[in-house]
């Protein structure tokens, strides 16, 4: 019999993943549900939702089989029970509630979370943003008390606490939440004009699909998230989070539509999860240099299993904004597929002493037609600052409170084909080099048709042809057991 395990289950459903040595994908099979066909699956991770509450069902899917039960929730509350007013049926909901969408259009200002009470989407529910700024609130980036002594962050644009138009989903400071189903959340990014002059702001900074800050204990599980005005998923300062069975979805020209992008947490698993976005599709973030000085907090043991990036600038992103730091990230058993870059890891002059990247781990993942696979740059360009002198230059700096660290770099059973520009590409501070690099037991196929271009953003680097594997300002750097096949340049 085969093996699985079970993810999560609810009182509408549950997800399970297959143990398979395939990479998101998986042979197709069907799903039984106490011995009636319910539908085809061709994922490791597979969400059933729409089912019966408090009932048992046997479950086999190829050569797994179990038996599992639904919850029995305390209450259900259907919002067509409230003239569909979402946010009344949430705010007088008991402890322990489902507040339940069914299917149709829902236009919506934002949706406010409180603690203890799930939202399930039924399918054929799209939870819409509204287009109308004047009725979009803002939240203002942070509050001073009284006499101006303490600080309380609401919302963070880019590393810093500012103001943003209200996310379709906030949840500030609460715990024990689970958001799931078969429904959609619509930013309205296409239609609202967010994406015009996206870095110009307008009273405030774009809206994500869902803000998270200082909450605990969250779970969002099954649902698609499309259309975001900027971000789609932003967990800011939370801990104990879980992200399993999302398809997100950005338009290709959409600016800055990142995936999920967990910034200064603790304890996240983002698993058989589908990306295909405008920009990253998951970036791991930590602040910038205030925050690292006046709110610091680390993100730190990071799990991302069994999904699918998909034609985002980069897979999975460290930084740029990282001061408090970024420790303990895996990444396994997923899939990238013609995206920019694999792994991308980018900081540089200035993100502070605490700005540490430490402990990531590339295991058993596949790449296909990816542009370069692995780059770590500590010369990143991006904002006005990066454009100083001070980042810029390539000659030694003395080491200071301003000088950032990454070490600690594992690539491992990577298969990487139909490689279109470079393999491996490092290029560390000459003052602090990247430390404790492995390479090992990786397939690199490069492909006939090649790029010639920088890998990173940084400035002044001459682009080399056919470049393969370009290392410098690394020390030690473990190349090991690794197949090559095509023509690379290697620089080193």
């Amino acid at each position: 019999m085969g093996r699985y395990e079970l993810l999560k289950v609810t009182p509408f459903g549950f997800i399970f993943e297959l143990e398979r040595d395939t990479f998101y994908f998986a042979e197709e099979v069907a799903i039984y549900l106490n011995g009636s066909f319910y539908r085809m699956a061709n994922t490791n991770v597979i969400s059933l939702f729409g089912l019966e509450c408090d009932t048992v069902y046997d479950v086999k899917a190829g050569n797994v089989s179990f038996s599992v039960k639904t919850h029995k929730p305390e209450y259900v509350i259907n919002v067509k029970d409230y003239n569909y007013a979402i946010n009344m049926a949430i705010y007088t909901a008991p402890v322990g509630s489902v507040v339940y969408i069914p299917k149709g259009e829902y236009i919506v200002e934002q949706i406010l979370l409180i603690s203890g009470v799930d939202i399930y989407l039924e399918r054929g529910a799209v939870l819409r943003q509204s287009i109308d700024r004047d009725k979009l609130a803002i939240i203002k980036g942070y509050q001073k008390n009284y006499d101006h002594s303490q600080v309380s962050i609401n919302a963070s644009w880019e590393g810093h606490p500012l103001d943003c138009y209200a996310s379709l989903i906030y949840g500030k400071d609460i715990e024990n939440v689970h958001i799931y189903g078969e429904g959609i959340i619509d930013g309205s990014g296409d239609i609202g004009g967010f994406w015009i002059n996206p870095k110009v702001k307008n009273k405030a900074f774009r809206p994500k699909n869902i803000l998270l800050v200082n909450c605990k204990n969250i779970e969002i599980s099954g649902l698609t998230s499309m259309n975001s005005a900027s971000w789609n998923i932003h967990p800011f300062y939370c801990e104990k989070l879980a992200f399993r069975g999302l398809t997100i979805k950005s338009d290709a020209n959409s600016p800055n539509t990142d995936g999920i992008n967990p910034e200064s947490c603790i304890d996240v698993q983002i698993i058989g999860c589908h990306f295909d976005v405008g920009d990253d599709c998951i970036a791991i973030k930590a602040g910038k240099y205030y925050m690292s000085v006046a709110h610091y907090k680390p993100s730190r043991d990071i799990v991302v299993r069994n999904c699918l990036m998909m034609n985002g600038h980069g897979g999975v992103v460290i930084g740029s904004e990282m001061s408090c730091g970024v420790y303990n990230v895996l990444v396994t058993k997923c899939l990238f597929m013609n995206t920019d870059r694999g792994l991308r890891i980018k900081t540089r002059r200035g993100r502070g002493k605490t700005a540490i990247v430490d402990g990531i781990k590339f295991e058993d993942v596949q790449m296909d037609s990816v542009k370069h696979c692995f780059v770590i740059n500590m010369f990143y360009n991006c904002d006005p600052d990066g454009k100083s002198e001070y980042v810029r230059s390539k000659d030694f700096h003395e080491k200071d409170e301003l000088t950032p660290t990454v070490r600690n770099i594992s690539f491992t059973g990577i298969k990487a084909s139909d490689i279109k520009g470079s393999g491996v590409f490092i290029y560390g501070l000459p003052e602090n080099p990247v430390s404790n690099i492995r390479i090992t037991g990786n397939l690199f196929e490069f492909s006939d048709e090649r790029v010639t271009e920088c890998p990173a953003m940084m400035d002044d680097f001459e682009p080399v042809e056919n470049l393969g594997f370009y290392i410098k300002n690394s020390r030690p750097v473990v190349f090991d057991d690794n197949e090559i096949i095509g023509d690379c340049e290697t620089v080193m």
